[in-house]
């Protein structure tokens, strides 16, 4: 993958991304029309509260451990996943934001997608992701939140790059081929898992 100030290129095109008060905006040129807001949140201190809430359904976000996120493509391709099982009718989930959690899963437990991916009671490090909402929805959400907001590209800094590897069972081998890297591997269990289902 290749970043660049004006987007983020995968594998099926560019993400456009629009940064507003430590929130990046990507659009999905897969699926014109729609978008992904996400904010990186640092130092959290009320995870165990937001979990009660998030199982409450308070909020209308996906709630992320973002240690277990490799990088940025790794998130888009689980979103872009979650979007288009939703637009073809073939969400696994009730939710879009749950769908999205469900999407980086290595296997087809929607429990174990939310224990793996989802946030803690002690997670420090939390990635909010909204799909197709405007900027006051996210700036409440991210309100909840006591937690100091951080640059997005410090992202793949946080990665638990053993844990993910273990949970995806990425061998040594693989990561030594030319070009790949963690987050390459981790979307192709994501992309492994719908091409099984």
């Amino acid at each position: 993958t290749a970043r660049g100030e004006e987007g983020l290129e995968g594998s099926s095109g560019v993400w456009v991304v629009v940064a507003m008060a430590g929130v990046a905006n990507f659009e999905l040129d897969v699926f014109p029309g729609h978008k992904v807001a996400v904010c990186l949140l640092r130092e959290v201190s009320n995870a165990k509260e937001l979990r009660v809430e998030i199982k409450e359904g308070k909020f209308d976000a996906s709630f992320l451990n973002a240690e277990m996120i490799a990088d940025e493509f790794h998130l888009l391709a689980a979103v872009t996943k979650a979007l288009g099982a939703k637009l073809s009718g073939g969400m696994k989930t009730k939710q879009i934001h749950t769908e999205i959690i469900f999407a980086l899963a290595g296997s087809k437990s929607i429990v174990d997608a939310l224990n793996n991916f989802g946030v803690a009671d002690d997670s420090t490090n939390v990635l909010v992701a909204m799909l197709d909402k405007d900027e006051a929805e996210m700036e409440n959400v991210i309100g909840n939140v006591k937690g100091r907001r951080a640059p997005l590209g410090e992202l793949a800094g946080l990665c638990n790059e053993e844990r993910l590897k273990k949970l995806y069972k990425i061998q040594p081998q693989e990561l030594a081929l030319p070009g790949n890297s963690l987050s390459d591997c981790a979307v192709c269990r994501c992309a492994a898992l719908e091409s099984a289902s």
